[in-house]
């Protein structure tokens, strides 16, 4: 649904781009730092709050182009959108992202050192991307942090 005030991270996403500091950020405007170990993906944590609009505000050229293949798109079962994965523009950046039925972004999970995210699938609550290495980040859909 647009809304008539849209958050710094839905402009980033509307206008293709994303924050290029490694984080979880909601349309709602929160956020959240985000961390994995590098493109193994064996593990995946959340951090302390960050302030989306406050990091811009110091370093405004701290964004990153980012693209979504069509592929790389899945349809949630329940209708509710859509959650999809792509790549920045460095080697390493990676995202996932969930998105509401008309394609706005509801949040967005950008990593510096991830490696491009090539797939996603879904099974249940449970999304699963893949980078172009063959490893794999599952995150729970029903988790406050990856619901709508």
């Amino acid at each position: 649904m647009r809304t008539a005030n849209p958050t710094t991270i839905v402009e980033l996403w509307r206008s293709g781009r994303a924050p290029a500091w490694d984080g979880l950020y909601r349309a709602d405007g929160s956020a959240r730092g985000a961390q994995v170990d590098g493109d193994e993906l064996s593990w995946f944590e959340l951090g302390e709050p960050l302030d989306l609009d406050a990091l811009l505000a110091a370093s405004p050229d701290h964004v990153t182009e980012v693209g979504m293949p069509p592929d790389r798109v899945v349809a949630l079962r329940d209708g509710s959108g859509y959650v999809g994965c792509g790549e920045g523009a460095l080697g390493a950046d990676g995202f996932f992202a969930r998105f509401d039925e008309d394609h706005d972004v509801v949040w967005l999970v950008f990593l510096s050192d991830s490696n491009p995210f090539e797939r996603v699938s879904v099974d249940g609550s449970l999304a699963t991307f893949t980078n172009n290495l063959g490893n794999t980040l599952t995150v729970d859909l029903d988790d406050p942090d990856f619901a709508p």
